[in-house]
């Protein structure tokens, strides 16, 4: 199947391409070189409430095989935020395994982004959006803050009907009509005020969800709602598990299903790049365990990540107390502190072999594409 990933209004699919255009240059050699630059993006994983990590409790969330430790150094990171006074261009809002909406500090995280013209990007279960804006206005501020078509908020639904919903998220299904009307509210506010920001809606599949039936019904209705896109995928073993566990996963769902639900899906994908949605379907070939084969790790270059626990993590997919061999220091709110450990981060004698592949940690989506293209492009 041809790749449909987008590469419309900031939509950020396409990863090396985004690097290379934020590095300003397709010379390798600056990504380890000791000329100082700020990566990409600020990866944020706001500590939920400090109560749990997050309201449900999704079949297929990656992080949930992870210590979930909460800190509560949100004061240090808004601090950072205003020292950095744009430095970094685009801030993410989401978690290895926390719900940043839980967070009673997002307003003000989102306020300070675009406080010195940086971007953001939400990624969330959906489950708080409507009890916000009913109670302090939260979509509406979200939406008079977003000014930039590279703003997105994205939300993880994993259904098209309530039954299946609640399988997939071992939750109770009344909640899946809130998130639709939390999107429906933030669509109608964002059509009242014209601006340009992104909503999306992600769409792992599953036995339970992938029938027709629920694929017609959340296709149907993001239309109906008025949605930038829907973004079918198969979900990936989770975070924190021996390669042989996730080499098995690959050969009985990953091998089995992919292009059963290819076909699926085939009839709704969009060909316009201009369709609204723009549905597409992302296969599992591009993070199966067959992939990692290097060995050096550029993701420095694209992120930084804050992680729930209160350290500074070399990886946002691994930004867990499991992973301690992946901590650069400790959150900081000090700009000079802040700026040693991005350099330390900068480590081309990190052996991902050694430090992350044999203790069961694994690449994102992103670090994948953008350690694969080095490779490619330097035989390292």
């Amino acid at each position: 199947m041809k790749d449909t990933r987008l590469k419309i209004d900031g939509s950020g699919y396409k990863y090396y391409e985004n690097l290379v255009e934020h590095l300003g240059t397709k010379d390798t050699k600056i990504i380890f070189g000791e000329e100082f630059y700020w990566p990409r993006q600020f990866e944020i994983h706001l500590p939920s409430n400090h109560k749990t990590s997050c309201n449900l409790h999704c079949k297929w969330c990656q992080g949930g095989l992870y210590d979930r430790q909460l800190g509560t150094w949100e004061v240090e990171g808004l601090d950072i935020l205003n020292k950095l006074k744009g430095a970094i261009p685009y801030h993410i809002y989401g978690g290895a395994y926390t719900e940043p909406t839980m967070n009673p500090y997002l307003i003000s995280y989102l306020a300070t982004t675009k406080k010195y013209n940086n971007c953001f990007g939400i990624h969330t279960n959906g489950t708080k959006l409507l009890i916000l804006e009913d109670t302090v206005g939260f979509l509406t501020e979200l939406d008079r803050l977003a000014d930039s078509k590279e703003d997105y908020l994205s939300i993880s639904l994993d259904g098209g009907l309530a039954w299946s919903w609640a399988k997939a998220k071992s939750s109770k299904s009344s909640m899946f009509y809130d998130i639709i009307e939390g999107i429906r509210k933030i669509v109608l506010i964002r059509n009242k005020s014209n601006k340009s920001y992104a909503i999306r809606v992600c769409y792992l599949m599953d036995k339970y969800n992938d029938s027709e039936g629920n694929i017609l019904s959340v296709i149907g209705i993001m239309k109906d709602l008025g949605v930038d896109s829907v973004r079918f995928a198969i979900p990936y073993a989770k975070y924190n598990q021996t390669f042989d566990i996730v080499t098995k996963y690959k050969d009985d769902v990953e091998d089995v299903c992919k292009d059963v639900y290819a076909e699926k899906v085939k009839p709704y994908l969009s060909d316009d790049i201009t369709d609204k949605p723009y549905v597409f379907y992302v296969g599992s070939d591009a993070t199966n365990v067959d992939n990692y084969t290097f060995n050096k790790c550029i993701y420095n270059a694209y992120q930084i990540t804050y992680g729930a626990d209160g350290y500074v993590y070399k990886c946002s997919a691994v930004a867990a107390p499991d992973a301690k061999q992946c901590r650069i220091g400790k959150i900081t709110s000090d700009l000079d502190e802040f700026k040693r450990l991005i350099n330390k981060n900068k480590n081309e004698a990190w052996d991902c072999k050694k430090m992350c592949f044999d203790k069961g940690l694994r690449c994102n989506r992103m670090a994948i594409e953008l350690n694969q293209e080095y490779k490619n492009r330097t035989d390292k």
